[in-house]
């Protein structure tokens, strides 16, 4: 929960959810703006009929009598998703077994992509009471021997996919949808690449040219060659049954859609784009953090920053607080900035030793470009390593809004606090 708190007429910003606050600064104003909350889904009912008798193809059960399937695999997020994937899956699972296919001959896959494996204790919160029922394995996208080959993409994306994985005679995709930094939105053929693509795969489809492309962004799917190309190789791969939810700012489940892959997706995201809509004016400060679950480290964080991309300028001083218990968590990442004396040079090294996980450096670099100053302020990361990255480091967040106000070079101005804006479609008045 986020909140402002005037009390003897000093007003304080609140976060429950890290525990942090602040005192605001005398002579400014504080404002406060979130992603619009959606109403909680809280009918299992409403729940169990969007999966058993969905509105964008067949029901599973009767994809699986056409197809004559025996077996089947679910794709799934992992832990930096807050998917809430047992809810979903139990009706799943029912669909499977009433459709002859036992949870012995069930394989749920953690579309992982490159990020790091999950836990067993992750995978118990994923599964619920079906832990142990069904087998759970990671995906392994640097083991080429679980990797096999589907063709090639019309962008020339090499589609390597997890062997076991599509050997199942039925498909099934279970995810989130929200805004994406580049491509468009996430959720649907994203449990696929990168889903459960190989490190090659996913490194092609992420490289620079693509990320970089003027269709490229937050919001967009038309013309978007980042979405374009997922959606191919997930046609390769071939998506039989797709569920697709959305999440309000408690991370509860809202919305439902399910059926076919492209349909199902396309519906979510005509939802988001109708209902979380955020418009903001320019602020001299804005403070922003990504809240859980990415808030488990500095390369998920830095979503929230790239998700203002569009709104920022060098007119607004931005602070970025996050708690990160696992650091930066990405070395590719890091050696793009560490490489370099300036941004440009750090650009031009990360373009020319392109690693999957690069690309956080190519979009930071669209808002540091624009010479918009940015303070971290993170327990976690060192100062050190905040500042290769080409922003200011601060230990408190009420430091970080002292040090802002002398970047303003103002003694009063407007402050707005805007948590988790990549859950919404931020855009100026």
């Amino acid at each position: 929960m986020y909140r402002l708190r005037d009390r003897d007429g000093r007003v304080n910003y609140i976060d429950d959810e890290l525990g942090v606050s602040c005192a605001i600064m005398n002579g400014w104003e504080a404002g406060l703006v979130q992603t619009p909350d959606l109403l909680e889904l809280n009918h299992e009912e409403a729940v169990s009929k969007a999966v058993r008798q969905p509105k964008y193809g067949w029901p599973l059960r009767e994809i699986v009598r056409r197809r004559g399937g025996k077996t089947a695999c679910v794709l799934v997020s992992d832990a930096t998703r807050a998917v809430p994937t047992a809810r979903l899956f139990r009706y799943v699972a029912e669909e499977l077994s009433a459709s002859g296919i036992s949870g012995e001959n069930v394989r749920v896959f953690v579309a992982l992509g490159v990020h790091r494996e999950a836990t067993e204790s992750e995978m118990k919160l994923i599964l619920g009471d079906y832990y142990g029922r069904v087998s759970i394995e990671n995906h392994t996208p640097y083991d080429q021997e679980n990797l096999v080959y589907l063709g090639e993409t019309t962008r020339g994306t090499p589609v390597w996919v997890n062997k076991r994985a599509v050997a199942c005679d039925i498909h099934v995709q279970i995810g989130k949808v929200e805004p994406h930094e580049f491509a468009g939105f996430s959720g649907g053929r994203k449990s696929v690449l990168p889903g459960v693509s190989s490190e090659k795969t996913i490194k092609v489809n992420h490289r620079p040219e693509m990320i970089l492309a003027q269709g490229a962004g937050i919001g967009k799917l038309d013309g978007n060659p980042v979405h374009e190309d997922m959606l191919e190789a997930a046609n390769l791969f071939r998506i039989d049954f797709s569920v697709n939810c959305i999440l309000n700012n408690q991370l509860k489940l809202a919305a439902v859609f399910a059926g076919k892959l492209r349909e199902s997706h396309e519906a979510a995201v005509r939802n988001v784009r109708e209902r979380l809509g955020v418009r903001i004016q320019r602020p001299d400060i804005l403070v922003t953090t990504p809240g859980k679950p990415l808030d488990i480290d500095f390369y998920q964080s830095v979503k929230a920053l790239i998700a203002l991309t569009e709104v920022l300028d060098e007119r607004t001083v931005v602070i970025l607080y996050c708690g990160c218990p696992e650091g930066v968590n990405s070395p590719d990442m890091l050696n793009g900035f560490k490489s370099s004396e300036n941004l440009e040079e750090a650009v031009a090294y990360t373009i020319n030793h392109y690693e999957v996980q690069s690309d956080h450096v190519i979009l930071l670099a669209k808002i540091l470009r624009k010479k918009v100053k940015v303070i971290v302020c993170c327990p976690s990361i060192s100062d050190e390593e905040i500042r290769e990255m080409f922003m200011e480091p601060c230990p408190t967040l009420e430091a970080a809004l002292k040090r802002a106000e002398e970047l303003c070079k103002k003694e009063r101005g407007q402050i707005l606090f805007y948590p988790k804006p990549q859950t919404g479609l931020p855009v100026l008045r």
